[in-house]
């Protein structure tokens, strides 16, 4: 289905890289992805005003809270059916993905600006033929920029509808041949599983929530189980993981520091840490989580 709205904002778009942050303050985020204009809440203290005002009015996608109130997604214009955004890996080949945008209830998109040079930075660092794990997968542009690069990816993740969506996006990218193994599981049973297997890893990516539900309802803290869950995981390296690590939350009270010291004492040293950020038009870099990561393309 085509946009019926693209002819409207085809020049505000041309303006822009998409995907991206386009501009952000008073409490809200206007994004670029797949040539929409979505405009959604941000709710950072200390968020500087907004740089472009006018870029606001092409926003076809609006999510709005009420207090008391579940939010709500408004459009003033039909989507694309599928709606995706192209992602390139590398500057160097041609190696991309699409990933479909889905707005959900809680007003996410399944597509993490933020998370971009990590993925990029996967693609970079795993050699072909590695065989790696991919937890708390979500909507699988991890798990396919791993597939990208040649390596064998066992994908993990909670939601059935989750896990659906990355296999769409595996289809999109033209990947769905690739070797990916897609469970719908808990990540702490399966990993705990491989373990009295005497599996073997050479790199992991795992994006552990504050919080969550595996599917038959176990809990998941981060400030509990994410320690026993790096513990298990580095068993899984064996005499030691040869492909990269990466490790990204969203949770405040895990800062980067936090996570680079908790990655080096569980699993080995790692290169470096920082922020997850992505910068708007302007210039001005949101920080919106932290990572830390080890690899040859640190």
């Amino acid at each position: 289905m085509s946009y019926a709205g693209q002819e409207m904002n085809a020049p505000a778009t041309e303006k822009f890289r998409d995907p991206s942050l386009v501009d952000c303050g008073t409490g809200r985020r206007l994004e670029l992805l797949g040539g929409v204009f979505v405009d959604r809440p941000l709710p950072l203290p200390d968020l500087p005003p907004r740089r472009l005002p006018h870029a606001w009015q092409a926003a076809t996608a609006t999510f709005t809270t009420t207090p008391g109130r579940a939010g709500s997604w408004h459009f003033s214009a039909p989507l694309p059916d599928p709606w995706l955004v192209h992602l390139p890996l590398s500057g160097l080949d041609s190696a991309a993905l699409a990933l479909e945008v889905r707005p959900a209830p809680s007003g996410q998109l399944s597509v993490f600006l933020e998370q971009i040079e990590q993925w990029q930075w996967l693609h970079a660092a795993t050699p072909r033929g590695a065989r790696m794990l991919s937890l708390f997968a979500h909507s699988g542009a991890a798990t396919l920029a791993l597939a990208a690069a040649g390596a064998e990816v066992t994908h993990v993740d909670a939601s059935k509808q989750a896990t659906a969506l990355a296999r769409r996006n595996a289809v999109a990218s033209n990947l769905e041949s690739a070797p990916i193994r897609w469970l719908c599981e808990d990540a702490r049973a399966f990993v705990a599983r491989e373990v009295r297997r005497g599996a073997r890893y050479d790199g992991l990516v795992l994006d552990p929530p504050s919080w969550g539900h595996g599917p038959k309802g176990q809990a998941f803290s981060i400030d509990r189980d994410l320690e026993p869950l790096l513990a298990d995981l580095a068993v899984l390296g064996g005499r030691g993981f040869t492909a990269p690590l990466l490790l990204t939350c969203h949770s405040p009270r895990w800062h980067h520091r936090r996570l680079h010291d908790t990655l080096a004492e569980t699993i080995g040293t790692t290169i470096e840490s920082g922020r997850l950020a992505c910068s708007d038009a302007s210039g001005r870099q949101l920080s919106l989580g932290d990572f830390a990561r080890s690899g040859p393309a640190a």
